[in-house]
């Protein structure tokens, strides 16, 4: 996954990009562990497979509770 590798490269050379992650792992850190999974399935569902399989709708529900408790 070449693509992935060019991101972390970046996330390292970039100041906007380590603060942006700094702030998402913010939040993250006050959320329970399956509220962080769900959040980092859909990224996953999302960035790397570009498909929608059948537990991408729990994930995306998930994440949509997670986002309107923010």
């Amino acid at each position: 996954m070449p693509h992935l590798a060019g991101l972390l490269e970046e996330l390292e050379r970039s100041e906007p990009a380590q603060a942006a992650m700094a702030i998402l792992e913010g939040s993250l850190a006050r959320r329970s562990p399956e509220e962080q999974g769900a959040f980092w399935r859909a990224v996953d569902i999302y960035y790397v497979s570009r498909k929608a399989p059948p537990e991408a709708t729990q994930a995306m529900e998930a994440v949509s509770e997670f986002a309107a408790a923010s």
